[in-house]
Parts: C-alpha cells; sequence; structure tokens
C-alpha cells in the first residue's frame, strides 16, 4: 500500500522531521504505552466514550446501524488509538494507517470528521497523561506535545488517502477509456513503448492485433447511441476474454480495439488468437430488445519483423485491418511490404487528386440518355474523368473512393455541379436544346448538407431545377438519416428531380421509394447485359419497369450495348436508355455535336 503510494522510507523520514518529531518524542510515547498495557480497561473506557460522542451524530450512525458491527469496529478501534503510542512508526505503521483510510472512505466517512475525532481523542487521552506525569508540567508538556505529533502525523496519512483516491480517479480517466474500462490510447502507448524495450532487451518479439467491428455504425444509426454502447461494452468483454492476462486489450476509440500480445513466436497462436475473437464477436447481440449481429476485421502486424517503432507499426497493423476488410471482412490479415507500396502509392495519388483541380486534370464527360419512343436525346449523365500527367486516364472506381475517403469530394462534386449547370444553360442559349444533367451525388456530400448551395446558384443563374437529376445509391435511403431527409426534401422543393443509381443492386426496398418520391429509377447493367439470353432478368426488368411505373416512376435502363437489348427494353414500356450502343461518355465538344445534329449516334 505504501509503495503504491510512493510513500517510501524517505518520504516518512521527511514528514517526521517537518512535525520535529524525534525520539524523544518516541521514548515519551513509550512510556504513555507501558502504562496503558497495564491499564487496558482505561483504554476500553476510552473506546466506549469516544463512540457514545461518535454515535451521537446521526450521519454516522448510520454507517454502522448493527451492534455486532459496532462491536467490532470498537475493538478495531481500540487496537487502533492503543498502537498510536507503540513507538514504531515505519513502513508497516504506514500501511496499516492507510488501509485504515481506505476502509473509511468504503463505509463513506467523509474526512471533514476526522478533525473533531482526533480532538475527542486528545482531549480525552490529557487526564491520562495528568496521570502519569502528575504535576511535573514540563515533562507533561513534552508528553502532550509527542501525543500532538503523532496523532497529526496519523491524520496526516489517514487524509493522505484521500487525495490519494482523488488522484487514482483522475488517473483512470487518463489511462482507461469510461465506456468500456479497457486502456484507451495514452495508457495503450505507455505499454506499447514498455513492450518493446522488454523485447529489445529479451531479443523477443511482440504482436499488435487490430480490431474493427464491422457493422458498429449500421447498428448507430439504426439502432442509436446507447445500443451502440451496449455493443461496445459487450464487445470488449468478449475480447478481453480471448487473451491472457499479461495481454493488453484497448479501446482506441469508435469501434477500434488494440491487443498487445508480448512473447508469442508462433504464428499458429496468433491465428488462433485471432480466429477466436472472430467467432465470439460474431455471436449475436441482445441489445435491449433487439437481437444484433455484427462481424469484425483484424489487421496483424509483428514487432521487430515489420516495423520496430511505434508509429511505423500502428500504421502497418492498420493498413493490414483495412486490407481484410476489403477482402470482404469477417476475416484477419498479415502485414505484408506490397501493402506499405499500395499504401504510398494510393498516398501518392491521394495528394495528386488534391492538386487536380487547380492544374485542370479533371473534365466532365457527358453520355447521352435517349428518350426510348422518340430515339432523341433529351438527358445526358456528366461522368468526371480524371487526365494524370505522368499516369494518363485514372479510372473513376480507383480515384473517386480516395476523394471520398479524403473529403476532396465536395470540393470536386460542387465543380461537377457546376460544369453541368453551364453546359445546360450553353445549349439552351446557343441550340435552343433543353438537356436534364445527372449529376452523381456521393453519401458523403450528403452527410454535409450545408456545405452545398446548389439550389442557390441555379437560380442566381435562372436555371430551372428540372433541369438538374441527382443520382443517389439505395443505400443511401435505406439508412433514413435526417441529413438525407433533409437534402432530398430541400431538392424536392426547388424541383431538382432525383434518381436511384444502379437499381435492384443495394438495399431494395418499395417503401423508400414511396417515402422518399423518387422521379427514376435507373436499372443496373448487371440486369441488362444478358437481357437477350437470360430469361430471369428479363422478367425482373420487366417487373422493375411496371412497378416503377405503378408508383408514377420512370426508368432508365443503363449498359444498353446492342440492338436486340434496347427492342426487349422499348417492348417492356421503358423510359429511356444510356449506354455504349449509342455513345460512351464523351467531352462537352463532342456532346454539342451530337445534340446539334453534327454527329451522328
Amino acid at each position: 500500500m505504501s509503495q503504491e503510494k510512493l510513500i517510501t522510507a524517505e518520504n516518512i523520514a521527511n514528514r517526521k522531521n517537518f512535525l520535529e518529531f524525534s525520539e524523544v518524542d518516541v521514548e515519551i510515547l513509550g512510556q504513555i504505552h507501558r502504562y496503558l498495557e497495564h491499564n487496558e480497561a482505561i483504554v476500553d473506557s476510552f473506546t466506549d466514550s469516544f463512540y457514545r460522542h461518535v454515535f451521537s451524530f446521526p450521519e454516522l450512525k448510520m454507517m454502522l446501524p448493527d451492534e455486532a458491527s459496532i462491536d467490532r469496529l470498537k475493538k478495531i478501534q481500540s487496537r487502533y488509538f492503543f498502537r498510536l503510542t507503540a513507538g514504531d512508526y515505519g513502513e508497516d505503521y504506514v500501511s496499516d494507517r492507510l488501509k485504515v483510510g481506505y476502509a473509511h472512505q468504503k463505509v463513506g466517512l467523509e474526512p471533514k470528521w476526522y478533525t473533531g475525532a482526533y480532538r475527542k481523542y486528545l482531549s480525552s487521552l490529557l487526564p491520562i497523561l495528568h496521570e502519569i506525569f502528575g504535576d511535573d508540567s514540563t515533562k507533561l508538556i513534552a508528553a502532550y506535545d509527542a501525543i500532538l505529533k503523532v496523532v497529526f502525523f496519523d491524520m496526516d496519512l489517514a487524509l493522505d488517502t484521500y487525495f490519494h483516491s482523488g488522484m487514482r480517479k483522475l488517473l483512470r480517466l487518463a489511462n482507461y477509456d469510461s465506456l468500456t474500462g479497457l486502456p484507451n490510447r495514452n495508457l495503450f502507448y505507455d505499454r506499447l513503448a514498455q513492450e518493446i524495450k522488454k523485447a529489445q532487451r529479451d531479443g523477443s518479439s511482440l504482436v499488435l492485433l487490430l480490431i474493427d467491428l464491422d457493422q458498429f455504425k449500421e447498428v448507430n444509426d439504426t439502432l442509436g447511441h446507447p445500443s451502440g454502447d451496449l455493443l461496445l461494452v459487450e464487445s470488449a468483454r468478449r475480447i478481453r476474454k480471448c487473451v491472457r492476462d499479461a495481454d493488453t486489450v484497448a479501446r482506441l476509440g469508435g469501434d477500434e480495439f488494440i491487443i498487445i500480445l508480448p512473447e508469442l513466436h508462433m504464428h499458429t497462436h496468433v491465428e488462433r488468437i485471432a480466429q477466436n475473437i472472430i467467432q465470439v464477436l460474431s455471436k449475436p447481440y441482445q441489445l435491449d430488445n433487439d437481437t444484433v449481429h455484427i462481424s469484425a476485421s483484424i489487421g496483424i502486424t509483428v514487432y521487430p519483423e515489420d516495423a520496430q517503432d511505434i508509429a511505423s507499426l500502428l500504421k502497418h497493423v492498420d493498413q493490414a485491418m483495412y486490407a481484410a476488410k476489403a477482402e470482404g471482412r469477417n476475416r484477419f490479415g498479415y502485414f505484408t511490404q506490397s501493402m506499405q507500396q499500395e499504401a504510398m502509392e494510393k498516398q501518392e495519388l491521394t495528394n495528386d487528386l488534391r492538386q487536380a483541380l487547380a492544374r485542370n486534370e479533371l473534365h466532365v464527360y457527358y453520355q447521352p440518355i435517349l428518350e426510348l419512343k422518340s430515339g432523341s436525346i433529351t438527358k445526358a449523365e456528366a461522368l468526371l474523368r480524371w487526365k494524370h500527367p505522368t499516369r494518363g486516364m485514372v479510372s473513376p472506381a480507383i480515384f473517386i473512393p480516395l476523394a471520398e475517403e479524403s473529403g476532396i469530394i465536395h470540393e470536386i462534386g460542387d465543380w461537377v455541379f457546376q460544369q453541368a449547370v453551364v453546359c445546360v444553360v450553353d445549349w439552351q442559349k446557343r441550340l435552343g436544346r433543353i438537356i436534364q444533367v445527372s449529376v452523381n451525388n456521393s453519401p458523403i456530400q450528403f452527410e454535409y448538407p450545408e456545405r452545398q448551395g446548389w439550389q442557390k446558384q441555379m437560380k442566381e443563374l435562372g436555371v430551372p431545377g428540372n433541369r438538374i437529376n441527382v443520382e443517389i445509391t439505395e443505400g443511401l435511403l435505406f439508412k433514413k438519416s435526417a441529413k438525407t431527409m433533409e437534402r432530398l426534401l430541400d431538392f424536392r422543393n426547388s424541383g431538382i428531380e432525383v434518381s436511384i443509381d444502379d437499381f435492384g443492386t443495394g438495399f431494395s426496398s418499395l417503401a423508400y421509394l414511396k417515402q422518399f418520391d423518387i422521379d427514376y429509377l435507373k436499372i443496373d447493367r448487371s440486369f441488362i447485359k444478358d437481357l437477350e439470353k437470360n430469361a430471369d432478368d428479363r422478367a425482373l426488368t420487366e417487373a422493375i419497369i411496371v412497378m416503377a411505373h405503378k408508383l408514377g416512376i420512370r426508368t432508365i435502363a443503363e449498359g444498353v450495348e446492342t440492338e436486340v437489348q434496347r427492342d426487349l427494353l422499348k417492348s417492356c414500356d421503358c423510359d429511356f436508355v444510356q449506354g455504349f450502343l449509342y455513345s460512351p461518355a464523351v467531352p462537352a465538344v463532342e456532346f454539342e455535336r451530337m445534340i446539334a445534329g453534327k454527329q451522328p449516334i
């Protein structure tokens, strides 16, 4: 106990010196102690008197209401007072006094009562001192001074436990996660640094496991944060049971946990632990009235094989975790050097993308959308293209996710919209053609509706709302977030129309089609590519079209490449088509020639 408080022999000596607590005092206290030893009735009488006084206060009486507890406490307290004069005030004495202080806190005794208790002790002891030393005032004063010193030394230790408890609470807040009780990021870094030093001395290795809960955000979004908190607490408990007492399990924040496994040399042991964690986390969670299933992705890195410093180890285990997530989730994966190379290339490409707008490397291409009945171009989809100065054309499948992850998507998305609106105005002014342009809107952009002022820009340019169509994914509607509702309502009020892109591949639901007042369904190309030879695809496509029309929604078929596909779609009453049968996405100048009739489709 005294070591935990850092009350060393030197610390005890300093306290005694400040109180001027000398060996002479110890000798005097010993004389008093011997007198009390031969007069135990005096101590018992004093104890009874002390507790009568203490329990005359209801607040103190309530702490020990039964007689058995009071009798037991009296015996303990008699020994406690008796030991004040025993003459041994070393580390054992200090440790016992600290235990008493902590015991007082457990029963709820507030420190304000200490001064009154010690005053009662001192005043009760004064007649006993007079009995021992008689009328010798010099000895009486010296004895009383010695008693004062030991009492204040004792009281200092007792009160110190209250201060120490407060410090312990502060330290716990600083080093432990308040929700799960696991070590937090601060304590994790400290322990990892210690384990690395130990591994360096011993020539051993250690393993880091980074765990990410795969469907945690969906739980938070659908059931609320209280349910999410319950899930985190239970996940932490399950993870902790999968490792040894010597291992550190910490919560880094959000739904990420990390484990330090020191002195694990066999990969089979690591994999067994990782697989066990995946299995226990995949079991059902009962969150109040809801049963939830999640999975976990785990990244693994090894010291010193993969890296020798904390920053690199954390970077590597993060890369390994994201690789496991990208490979399908609910699995673990080791860090490899190829991951590091991929990460560096990704970072380099992201940095280039940040400058692409300023360097005029981004271009908006337009793919014509034809009305099937008339065969004329009435719409177009704006598609972003990136011509990198050294890599050439970079696939949108590569750079759009980078833009979303880095947040650049907001700036780029606004720029695409502005380009599209300028073209809409220009084509009507110069060519007399009213073309509606579809602009893809990332789910990331919906998270910050306040960052876009599209409706305001259209109003300033005098462009009717229905000249722009916003394409969104099914998954965005499935979440039913307040921001999504707000954004779609803003579009509706300004006349901007909305399409669901790649319909049929996500969380298809008739409920949200009705709830959100959608204008168009874009039938995914996966249904169209085998339309000629696959009866199921034809049946599904026709069913989508019939359902959409019943709901007052128009349909656009994507990926139309053959005349047979076009004719089948026409026979199913599909409204619009786009695809390579007519044209790929082309620069604005070429698209303009198409709608001006100067270039055949």
